[in-house]
């Protein structure tokens, strides 16, 4: 019979187990799966560097993109509330008068306290002596009428004053007709001089009249 072994000191224990993991390092470089050293050197610095730079780049756009939504021109949202306005008193009109004003009268036709047309009861909008300022845009440019389709053509050419553009601003097709298709405004009607306010809004005439 063999003798049983003797056990381990723990000393021998500690320098068979460091043993065996130097002979595991040892393996592993002999089969490539060492990890490759990096060596920190200015190129290392520079990669990071540059990487952080792309991430904050990211982020600025992101906000300012964010930023840029609140931020809008006041002459914009002006534009754009007066265009709708516009075209819904254009409905009135023709809710009154069976036609949109022609190009010989053009917008004017809402300022005006006498008309040709029968059924009509205006004026629509504010008094000839606020004409000018209610029917240009923001930007000084008269806004554009062309009573040759249903809807009419209505717009404002925006910041650039130039047709066909991306700038330019344009009522939701679907104002004309609001006062047919919800026609309670009917009940109280009376022409604009006697309603005391202005029906497209302006900075200019609004602190005075309202």
């Amino acid at each position: 019979m063999t003798e049983p072994k003797k056990p381990l000191s723990k000393q021998e224990r500690k320098r068979k187990i460091r043993q065996i993991y130097r002979d595991m390092e040892a393996q592993k470089r002999e089969i490539g799966l060492r990890a490759p050293v990096i060596r920190r050197g200015p190129i290392f610095y520079f990669v990071v560097l540059l990487g952080l730079a792309m991430i904050g780049g990211a982020i600025f756009q992101a906000a300012d993109k964010s930023g840029g939504k609140k931020m809008r021109d006041g002459r914009i949202v002006q534009a754009e509330r007066s265009v709708e306005a516009l075209a819904e008193a254009l409905g009135r009109f023709k809710f009154h008068c069976g036609i949109y004003p022609e190009s010989d009268e053009g917008l004017e036709a809402l300022v005006l306290k006498r008309s040709r047309h029968s059924g009509w009861v205006g004026p629509y909008i504010a008094s000839p002596t606020y004409a000018p300022k209610l029917l240009s845009d923001p930007w000084k440019h008269p806004y554009v009428y062309e009573p040759t389709n249903d809807p009419p053509v209505l717009l404002s050419l925006g910041p650039d004053g130039v047709r066909g553009t991306a700038d330019d601003i344009l009522p939701d097709p679907a104002t004309f007709t609001k006062p047919f298709r919800d026609t309670t405004w009917t009940n109280d009607w009376v022409p604009f001089h006697r309603r005391g306010y202005y029906v497209v809004p302006s900075k200019d005439v609004s602190k005075g009249e309202r």
